[in-house]
């Protein structure tokens, strides 16, 4: 994951860096810790990128999840500028997304949105596109969580960024095709991706799509049981 260290100095992007992947890998009270250490010295780097580490923690680890949105509430700026403004406000998505405030989801949403042309993250733009996608389709607006599917795995393939954003976005993909009653659509993303998983290795990620669509699908069948003993 790339980050801005324009005004950080050489002795703390490393560690930075590794605050990053403990983000990634979802030890968000142990960046939390290893950003409190950086706080401390004397080259304290940015108290932005502090407190949205703070966020994740309390939101994820603590399960404080008012407390950490009305912390990026505190901070943010009225509008997105460069990169540790973007993540507050895409971490801000997704609490929104998490907790289903639809109204703060789209609010954040149009505001990130019309101010992407500022960044130039690739990796990040392919981040904040999927967690739309994602916020559209927990919302039900599959047509909409579609479209941002494809502008995300666009960018995700260009720039060959296989990881954690492209998998969740094809899973919602795939979600997405079965709501829209696509289903010879999604059921042959299905294959290709499960051989995409055994070939990376991620064969255990299987069970994540498993699961919803075994929920989807006892969804569907209660929605026909239901609607048989109305007529």
């Amino acid at each position: 994951m790339n980050t801005d260290v324009s005004n950080v100095s050489d002795s703390t992007v490393l560690t930075i860096q590794e605050v990053f992947n403990l983000i990634q890998n979802y030890k968000y009270a142990e960046a939390f810790l290893l950003s409190s250490q950086i706080m401390k010295r004397s080259d304290s780097g940015d108290q932005l990128f502090h407190e949205w580490v703070k966020s994740l923690a309390e939101f994820f680890s603590c399960n404080r999840k008012k407390t950490a949105i009305q912390l990026l509430e505190k901070i943010k700026p009225n509008k997105p500028t460069n990169e540790i403004h973007f993540r507050i406000f895409n971490s801000l998505m997704s609490f929104y997304i998490e907790i289903e405030d639809e109204i703060n989801f789209r609010k954040c949403k149009k505001l990130i949105l019309s101010n992407l042309y500022r960044l130039n993250n690739s990796e990040l733009i392919a981040t904040i596109l999927g967690n739309v996608a994602n916020g559209y389709y927990v919302f039900k607006n599959h047509v909409k969580s579609l479209e941002f599917c494809e502008k995300t795995l666009k960018i995700a393939c260009e720039q060959r960024l296989f990881n954690k954003v492209y998998t969740v976005t094809i899973m919602i993909k795939i979600m997405n095709f079965l709501h829209l009653e696509m289903r010879d659509k999604a059921y042959e993303l299905k294959k290709d991706f499960y051989v995409f998983l055994e070939f990376t290795n991620k064969a255990k990620d299987k069970k994540y799509l498993d699961k919803a669509i075994d929920k989807f699908n006892e969804e569907v069948e209660y929605n026909e049981k239901t609607n048989k003993k109305t007529l």
